[in-house]
């Protein structure tokens, strides 16, 4: 699974765009990259991220900024449907205000951003919020109002201690990388899979690798064992479940992949810190 390299559509009356993506149900899911980078606010939809060699799950109000020519893509659980899914999207090259404007000294620490988003980067806590509120300011605003406001999220982002890089370090070539495309063709299927019981045996034939070369080739690249990954995924499916008041643990449980109730409660617990009873009251109460 080869990522796509997509054409971003800036407007020739504009430097940059910010354009709110609604589609009926789900969002398309194509594994891409583009020259632009790229910042994007979950207005609306639940499923699993995927940047770089980064998997993980996405819910209403996650924020991530990509950088440029990185493979991401977001994809909804495949036995859910949803009313719709929204997005709201930035995008801008790195000469938007011209081709020496990032080298200047006030810019070095927007500078070391825009060299981190290269593995992709989390945004969360008070930075989400405020970021999130400019975006969402910007999508109304015109003019040099929107280039300040665009400078502001960058800054804002620079400034910021609620980062987190999704992408290991070792995916950098990813659009020629073979490797990188063997781990590809690993995330599709345990992606459309996860619910299932998945073995090693399994995934290892996907990548055609035997069991053990593959468990050192999957930890070497991810930076955590296959088993970890593969719960760790189940439960984040589990608590977007538990978030409805009308599901039973039960359910979440046997809905995510898990096939006994006391091994569930047991990782669930190790991931959260939480029982999944307690989760639910603290997310539906």
């Amino acid at each position: 699974m080869q990522p796509m390299l997509i054409k971003v559509n800036i407007p020739h009356q504009a430097s940059f765009s910010v354009n709110r993506y609604i589609h009926e149900d789900r969002f398309p899911g194509i594994w891409h990259f583009h020259n632009e980078y790229e910042l994007t606010l979950i207005l609306e939809s639940s499923g699993s991220r995927m940047v770089g060699d980064n998997i993980d799950r996405f819910t209403k109000g996650d924020l991530v900024f990509i950088g440029k020519n990185l493979p991401h893509t977001w994809r909804n659980d495949a036995l859910h449907s949803f009313e719709k899914s929204e997005a709201l999207v930035l995008h801008f090259l790195d000469h938007f205000c011209g081709r020496q404007f990032f080298e200047i000294p006030e810019m070095e620490r927007v500078r070391r951003l825009l060299d981190r988003s290269h593995r992709g980067i989390r945004v969360s806590g008070k930075t989400r919020d405020e970021v999130a509120e400019l975006l969402l300011e910007m999508e109304q605003t015109t003019g040099v109002n929107k280039v300040i406001q665009l400078l502001s999220v960058l800054n804002l982002l620079a400034a910021s201690n609620d980062l987190s890089e999704l992408s290991s370090e070792g995916f950098t070539d990813s659009i020629d990388d073979s490797g990188s495309d063997r781990l590809n063709q690993v995330y599709e299927y345990v992606m459309n899979n996860f619910q299932e019981d998945i073995s090693l045996v399994k995934v290892a034939a996907v990548a055609n690798m035997s069991p053990t070369a593959f468990s050192r080739y999957f930890k070497n690249r991810t930076r955590k064992p296959f088993t970890r990954f593969l719960i760790e995924l189940k439960i984040g499916y589990a608590c977007k479940l538990l978030m409805k008041e009308d599901l039973t643990v039960t359910h979440a449980c046997y809905e995510s992949g898990f096939q006994n109730l006391s091994n569930f409660n047991q990782q669930f617990k190790t991931v959260t810190g939480l029982t999944p009873k307690k989760y639910q009251l603290l997310h539906t109460g």
